[in-house]
């Protein structure tokens, strides 16, 4: 049974990060409390390092509706395995109570054309990619909450399909009509574009789009929806170009102005075209599958350091692929001991201590690409519910200015002061951490971190 997170509260304060960072903490160098300490000389300030105990667990799958990037493609490599990528999206009217042609008019079929506008790629441009365009059988409304792994529900066969394969600047010439019986050859760039009218399906779509010439399905855009969902676009990559590590991702904006469907046709003898697109308030949402299979995530899944010494590494992934969680249980008690206090339930009575700073230090990542898929350009530290699921409550540490999760140099540094001053008050509370990376259902970014982080603590000892 797949556990739902709450995810729609962590999205929101995830995007609030964004406005926040700028914030500044107490002070630049995140150390809480030292300042106030009087006659603060007097005492031993001591900066220790813990080591945490860590490991690797399947991500949840997280709502992926209204993604701030459209992915479709498959990648493998030995590290991570196969992810595919798909999206699901409504096309809809550009206006309402649009007419074909006049109620006496002879409509007859030119084309029905896919067109999907590019914003970049990752992986290996020498990849081909098998794209196929299907017609929904349920909704994908704007309004409700769907999942990154949730099936997707389709009518009949495929639409239409087309090898695709990258090539920079390439420019397309169409023949577009213009009116009063003219045509114009503009030179589209960034677009891939094939017809569906081809094949049996397509030109049942095509057909049934030109017989709403009465503007039954085009009065407005929920008389749309009840006659055509949405489409679903995947690729596939040749099986052995997947076994030699190899793959290729494709991005499309949602605010794409050319990916839709292009009817072409002639009202009697003059051609014509109607835009059914991805629009502003159209649903979308991203889907992913992984197969872990023979990868070393694999090996890596339901092992953690404190019981496996030769355990190396732990793994991050975006699309809800997977995570690293870091146990507040062993937190907690290594802190003890560093403050003194050993195995035992309470704290020495006879000296007192005073955390000032805290940060987590993800030293040595593995920030080469995998499979030409650059690193998350930054990780975020969550709470973890009994379930092991996102929670966006409970974590104080999310304004620190410079141990922001940012990748640098082959690091990711967190600032956890609060966190930690509050562990220590209340213990851990079966909260374990999860390391997360940002955009976690816009991208497939992947990294590999050593296991055990390194956490460093400035402490005070008062008599």
């Amino acid at each position: 049974m797949m556990n739902r997170p709450c995810w729609g509260r962590l999205k929101a304060l995830v995007l609030a990060l964004f406005g926040g960072l700028s914030l500044a903490s107490c002070n630049q160098e995140g150390t809480l409390g030292l300042d106030l300490l009087p006659d603060k000389d007097r005492y031993l300030t001591i900066t220790d390092s813990v080591s945490l105990v860590g490991g690797t667990v399947l991500e949840d799958s997280l709502q992926s509706q209204l993604p701030g990037s459209f992915l479709l493609g498959e990648l493998n490599n030995p590290a991570f395995g196969r992810a595919r990528a798909s999206f699901v999206f409504q096309v809809l009217p550009n206006s309402e109570n649009i007419r074909l042609g006049d109620p006496d008019s002879t409509l007859t079929l030119d084309s029905l054309v896919f067109s999907m506008s590019l914003a970049g790629y990752q992986g290996d441009t020498n990849t081909s990619l098998m794209l196929r365009v299907h017609r929904l059988a349920g909704t994908v409304s704007p309004n409700r909450t769907h999942y990154s792994r949730d099936p997707v529900r389709t009518l009949g066969e495929a639409l239409g399909q087309k090898v695709y394969r990258y090539r920079s600047n390439q420019i397309e010439p169409i023949r577009e009509p213009v009116g009063q019986n003219l045509d114009s050859v503009i030179k589209y760039s960034g677009v891939i574009r094939f017809r569906l009218d081809l094949t049996p399906d397509g030109l049942s779509l095509a057909q049934g789009l030109l017989a709403g010439k009465d503007s039954v399905e085009y009065k407005d855009a929920a008389s749309f929806v009840r006659f055509m969902n949405g489409l679903w676009v995947e690729a596939q990559t040749d099986p052995n170009m997947l076994r030699n590590g190899n793959g290729l991702l494709l991005q499309s904006s949602p605010v794409a102005t050319r990916t839709g469907l292009y009817l072409y046709y002639k009202n009697g003898s003059q051609r014509r075209r109607l835009d059914l697109m991805l629009r502003t308030v159209s649903g979308s949402r991203n889907r992913f599958e992984f197969d872990y299979a023979n990868s070393q995530v694999k090996q890596a899944l339901g092992r953690n350091s404190a019981t496996d010494t030769t355990l190396e590494y732990s793994y991050v992934q975006s699309g809800s692929g997977v995570k690293t969680r870091l146990r507040a249980d062993s937190l907690y008690q290594a802190l003890r001991r560093q403050l003194g206090a050993g195995d035992s339930t309470s704290l020495p009575i006879s000296s007192g201590w005073v955390v000032h700073k805290a940060v987590l230090e993800f030293v040595n990542a593995d920030s080469s690409s995998f499979g030409g898929v650059a690193p998350p350009s930054q990780l975020f530290l969550v709470p973890l519910d009994s379930q092991g699921r996102n929670m966006a409550s409970r974590m104080p540490d999310l304004f620190e200015s410079y141990y922001d999760g940012n990748l640098r140099n082959g690091l990711y540094r967190f600032g956890i002061t609060r966190y930690v001053q509050q562990l220590l008050a209340e213990g851990p509370k079966g909260e374990d951490l999860g390391v997360i990376p940002v955009n976690p259902v816009g991208n497939l970014a992947m990294v590999r971190l050593r296991v055990r982080p390194r956490l460093r603590v400035t402490y005070t000892r008062i008599p």
